[in-house]
């Protein structure tokens, strides 16, 4: 892996750049700075501290340490960083190997003759992510593996690396099998009704204790009630609320399992207002109640 400054030129604006090894760019700012738009390949930004204003390919986004922007190979990316004291990363991954894994990991669909998308194609996933942003604890480690001369830590990095590009090539398998079950026919118009279902899936899962109403959802994705509730339908395969339920579901037993809060406190931190239909809802997903489930797995 390989450390630059992202104040550096990195390639020529008409270029889709190629990289033969990782390459992390760093750019700390004493005072506002501006980036040029530039070609991207495939690669991970995010914030390390405060915010920026990010545009790919013309689309404007707000990034802050909560999330990470995945790029796509052959987008364009600029950014501003308004305020003296942010910290931005961008990595991007090793070109080569890139394909070599992307291969390996679709061995089945580069031989199939039917594959209905471009597999080394991103932009699904091109958009904030927050679920999975424990992506991003890596960073600080291999910003310091790569300040380090030791064989062992270049070859540490690289694993650390790999493991990342390994999750964003699965979740953009995960994306391509979801987005294939919008019934659309123009690609493009799947790809932004795919990102548009994901921001409100993602809201839902940051935002499950709150009450939650299908119009509010529907706003997220930029639909009417009608047309969200049956594309969420085709892509998921169940209702925005069964989602939700799920959700809540799953982390009444985290909270059940790992913490000694009371069943009432559980009840209420996961959005539920009586815990008798909490309770309820839990047996029917689980097959036992709160309470005894809190007893199996303790």
């Amino acid at each position: 892996m390989i450390l630059r400054n992202l104040t550096e030129n990195i390639v020529p604006a008409e270029d889709v750049p190629v990289f033969e090894d990782h390459c992390l760019f760093l750019g700390k700012s004493d005072a506002p700075i501006s980036f040029p738009e530039r070609f991207c390949a495939l690669g991970i930004v995010s914030m390390l501290e405060g915010s920026g204003k990010f545009t790919v390919n013309g689309s404007n986004i707000t990034l802050n340490e909560t999330g990470f922007l995945v790029v796509n190979r052959g987008s364009t990316l600029s950014f501003s960083l308004p305020r003296a004291g942010a910290h931005v990363t961008l990595l991007y991954f090793n070109t080569i190997l890139s394909d070599l894994v992307l291969e390996k990991f679709f061995f089945s669909e580069y031989r199939s003759k039917t594959a209905e998308v471009n597999i080394d194609d991103f932009s699904l996933i091109e958009h904030v992510h927050y679920e999975n942003a424990s992506l991003k604890q890596y960073l600080p480690l291999l910003i310091e593996l790569g300040n380090s001369c030791a064989s062992f830590n270049a070859l540490k990095a690289d694993m650390v690396i790999r493991s990342m590009l390994e999750y964003i090539i699965s979740e953009n398998h995960e994306a391509i099998q979801v987005s294939s079950k919008l019934k659309v026919v123009k690609r493009s118009t799947r790809v932004d009704l795919y990102k548009r279902l994901t921001m409100t899936k993602n809201w839902i899962d940051l935002n499950y204790g709150q009450p939650v109403k299908l119009d509010h959802l529907a706003g997220i994705s930029m639909l009417n009630a009608e047309h969200f509730l049956r594309l969420f339908k085709q892509a998921y395969g169940k209702t925005p609320r069964h989602y939700l339920t799920e959700v809540r579901i799953e982390r009444a037993k985290h909270l059940l399992h790992h913490t000694d809060m009371a069943i009432s406190q559980v009840c209420n931190e996961i959005g539920f207002e009586s815990i008798s239909s909490f309770s309820l809802l839990f047996r029917q997903y689980t097959g036992s109640s709160p309470g005894r489930f809190r007893k199996a797995v303790q």
